[in-house]
């Protein structure tokens, strides 16, 4: 099921920014030494030694055994895959969720002359990508990366199969567990290319993984016990300090307070759309130069204010206030601090949001405003994201009657929307457990329309596929469940064989990717038989219940704060333990 925090419509899902180890040290290039994984590090990166724990986790995997790495943002988790892969016979396939830092790191690479990497995806030009096809084919790359989605492609498949893959990194690995408060149903493919591809080793990486968290994402893969690196997400230079407020009033005193001893860029995360728009207005009127960012605003508004944040001059924003929306790409290495307006509803997402802070390594302060009403936000979500019997029937009755092609529907989240009167988030879930509990399956980003281009005529092609072929050049535009219904096919079929026509130089087919195609595998009556027991409902809402429960023992622990999040990731930590830069542990360096 899963705590589906990430797909409430008011919260929207964070992505970490994939580390770069930005601080290490540059060597002068006369050094020399003998070891073979620092003459590596060396000649492709130009650093002279790992840091703590990299070394460990890049000769478990050249020894061949399975690797989970929960290492903090910022301390160079992808240096422990793309070393190794540049090792390893073949091919290492890294999935990522997030093209535009999957770029920045193929980028990277090829800016240090590193040529044998790609990046397949919907973003690159036919020839392009006609290109890096090729290249596979003729086993010129060594590291691959590939959005989760990709996976979905039966041909796809097939074609990574006639390579050797010695490496299978997933980066981002939270996002595979239903229960993690990043979940993306597009992860679980990755058990299914697993099985197909049978890589030497398989290594995950994320910077957030509790241990039932771990245990969730192993149970998912279905993969021998990996060995388990846990890096402690401490970064000495961040400060950890919770501010408690009796009501919002007493929050905006706070904030006015805090930002005179604070200096540079920072951002404000809030729970609620509303909130950061006051606050911005709040700033504004006192001289600050601030803006609000949440998924509600114009596309173009939200790409000048992360442009104009990320501006350094004395035109750039100095303040963000935002809901979580604002952290996909917000790669940025000088924040100065991060304040939290709204508590978050787990431990993972504040790790991930104050990770956003001081990447260079300088001192920045990260705060919490505590009010304890502000956990009645996230049981709310909660609840209003957690269906029952009779509401997944409802949705389980109104697939069957929307108009499909066979056993298919291909629809909009939106038009699902309207015909139930749920809540996105409500439907996201409602799907999740009919999809767990084997009534239907999910294929998202598919076209609602195809225009095609036709090159050479496969007449050497299978027979079925030629007649595809003819059929997609006498109407041009195509209307996907029309062009299933009048020839009687499976749009998943379809999908697959425009994939294989594509891949093959026969067509490029194109399209606006904003639907969801779903297979129905099993119908309403069955589950009217299936008690609400049996479909485990009550474990959704415990599960989240406790990670709030979690976040509320973070605000008001008497201890120290570090040792309390590091004990939450499952870290050994002794009893006399102190981080000596929380306020609990250094309470003279409280801001006021």
């Amino acid at each position: 099921m899963g705590n589906l925090q990430n797909l409430l419509d008011e919260v929207d899902a964070i992505l970490t920014p994939t580390d770069k180890p930005n601080i290490q040290k540059p060597i002068a290039q006369n050094e020399k030494q003998d070891n073979e994984l620092i003459n590596t590090l060396i000649q492709h990166f130009g650093y002279d030694a790992f840091r703590e724990g990299q070394q460990e986790i890049i000769e478990a995997i050249l020894n061949g055994e399975n690797v989970f790495a929960i290492y903090p943002t910022g301390h160079g988790k992808s240096i422990c895959y793309q070393l190794p892969a540049l090792m390893l016979p073949g091919m290492t396939v890294v999935v990522s969720p997030l093209i535009s830092l999957m770029k920045d790191q193929v980028d990277a690479l090829k800016a240090r002359g590193i040529d044998s990497v790609s990046l397949i995806n919907s973003t690159l030009a036919w020839e392009d990508y006609l290109y890096e096809i090729k290249r596979l084919r003729a086993d010129k790359i060594k590291l691959l990366y590939i959005s989760p989605e990709r996976l979905r492609s039966r041909r796809f498949l097939d074609l990574l199969n006639t390579v050797l893959i010695s490496l299978f990194v997933v980066d981002e690995a939270h996002c595979i567990s239903q229960w993690g408060h990043d979940f993306r149903p597009a992860y679980l493919s990755i058990c299914d290319a697993i099985e197909t591809l049978y890589p030497r080793v398989i290594a995950l990486f994320t910077a957030t993984a509790p241990p039932d968290i771990r245990d969730d994402i192993l149970s998912n893969l279905n993969i021998s016990q990996p060995r388990v690196f846990i890096k402690g997400i401490e970064r000495p230079n961040l400060r950890l300090t919770v501010l408690e407020s009796q009501d919002k009033e007493q929050k905006y005193s706070l904030l006015e307070k805090s930002l005179i001893s604070l200096e540079g860029k920072g951002i404000i995360y809030a729970g609620r759309r509303k909130d950061t728009e006051a606050i911005a207005k709040f700033l504004q009127e006192r001289g600050y130069r601030a803006d609000y960012y949440h998924a509600g605003r114009d596309l173009n508004d939200r790409k000048r204010i992360q442009d104009t944040f990320f501006d350094d001059t004395e035109n750039g924003l100095d303040i963000v206030a935002a809901t979580n929306a604002f952290g996909m790409g917000i790669d940025k290495n000088n924040i100065r601090y991060i304040i939290h307006w709204t508590m978050t509803g787990t431990i993972e997402e504040y790790c991930q949001e104050i990770g956003r802070a001081g990447r260079d390594g300088k001192d920045s302060e990260c705060i919490l405003f505590y009010l304890h009403k502000d956990r009645e936000l996230h049981e709310w979500f909660a609840k209003e994201s957690t269906p029952d019997k009779a509401s997944l029937l409802k949705l389980l009755e109104a697939l069957e009657n929307l108009k499909g092609a066979g056993n298919y529907r291909l629809m909009s989240m939106e038009e699902l929307e309207w015909r139930v009167s749920f809540k996105i988030s409500k439907i996201h879930v409602g799907l999740t457990y009919l999809e767990k509990l084997g009534f239907l399956k999910r294929w998202h980003n598919v076209p609602s329309q195809l225009s095609v281009r036709f090159r050479t005529n496969p007449n050497n092609k299978k027979k079925a596929q030629s007649e595809l072929y003819t059929q997609l050049r006498e109407r041009r535009v195509t209307d996907i469940l029309t062009f299933c219904q009048d020839l009687e096919l499976s749009p998943k079929w379809l999908m697959e064989q425009l994939d294989e026509l594509q891949n093959d130089g026969y067509i490029q087919y194109w399209g606006k990717i904003d639907l969801m195609l779903i297979e129905l595998l099993q119908d309403s009556e069955l589950f009217a038989t299936i008690s609400e027991d049996q479909m485990g409902l009550g474990d959704y809402l415990k599960s989240k219940y406790s990670q709030i429960d979690k976040m509320v023992g973070y605000a008001l622990t008497e201890g120290c704060r570090m040792n309390y999040i590091r004990n939450y990731f499952g870290e050994t930590v002794s009893e006399d333990y102190r981080c000596k830069t929380c306020d609990k542990c250094n309470p003279n360096g409280e801001l006021f």
